[in-house]
């Protein structure tokens, strides 16, 4: 096998912008060459990774090509505004969305009743999006870091699959696109079975150890009205990601 290529996975000097023949450029270029030009617009994205794989620096690079509402669960907007900042990635075109702050410092405290506080949250999520309908923006990225959080909250299916209806109208009227972040290990095989089945397209990021190294590896094994990337494309995390094209990508 000839001398290994390793490539910068993002370019950020020549990353496609505008919807091209029904796609959304994910902001990944070596990927988006591989399907034609980006996702399919309106899609919902089951992105299950690994959380050893570093899955954050995904979710900052997939915010770069448009605007993006960063719905945050897990941590103050601030605290990642700063690791993005130590990445050198630019925050100018993210609004962030505070769901940590609602639910802990407001619903969860006013309320003895945890499933009381999770219905309020996603009433709470589902009038965000309903304001959202009536802005002007199109062509936007909507990233949910995470939705294992809404999981994890006993949230009944019923209600989660309201809350995913009324996400996949906003995104299909306004050609734009959604990031589900699911942290793997965490749920039964039939919710995530489920959630699968309801979203167009499936991330799969995961690692591989090989002696004493860890590789991480994505594949895209569902894209709604494409063909799927089933081989799994192995790439590194330094301060970007990069990827080894020349073992990797035909």
């Amino acid at each position: 096998m000839g001398e290994s290529k390793v490539e910068s996975l993002f370019n950020n000097d020549d990353r496609p912008q505008a919807i091209e023949k029904g796609r959304l450029p994910t902001g990944i270029d070596i990927l988006d060459r591989n399907i034609n030009g980006g996702l399919p617009v309106g899609a919902l994205v089951y992105f299950s990774a690994d959380p050893k794989s570093m899955p954050e620096v995904f979710l900052y690079e997939l915010s770069t090509p448009r605007k993006t509402y960063y719905i945050t669960t897990h941590k103050s907007p601030r605290y990642i505004k700063r690791n993005m900042d130590e990445l050198d990635f630019k925050c100018d075109n993210v609004e962030f969305i505070d769901l940590h702050h609602e639910y802990y410092n407001k619903l969860l405290s006013a309320s003895s009743d945890r499933n009381v506080a999770a219905k309020k949250l996603v009433a709470y999520v589902i009038g965000w999006l309903d304001g959202l309908k009536k802005k002007k923006d199109r062509s936007f990225t909507i990233i949910f870091d995470s939705f294992s959080f809404f999981v994890e909250l006993g949230i009944d299916i019923d209600t989660l699959k309201r809350l995913l209806d009324e996400v996949y109208e906003v995104i299909n009227e306004r050609d734009s696109i959604c990031y589900l972040m699911m942290v793997k290990g965490m749920h039964h095989e039939s919710v995530e079975n489920r959630l699968q089945y309801w979203c167009d397209v499936i991330f799969d990021i995961d690692i591989e150890r090989k002696g004493d190294k860890i590789a991480n590896k994505l594949a895209l094994p569902k894209i709604r009205g494409m063909t799927p990337v089933t081989d799994y494309i192995k790439f590194k995390v330094t301060d970007r990601i990069t990827i080894d094209t020349s073992k990797d990508i035909a």
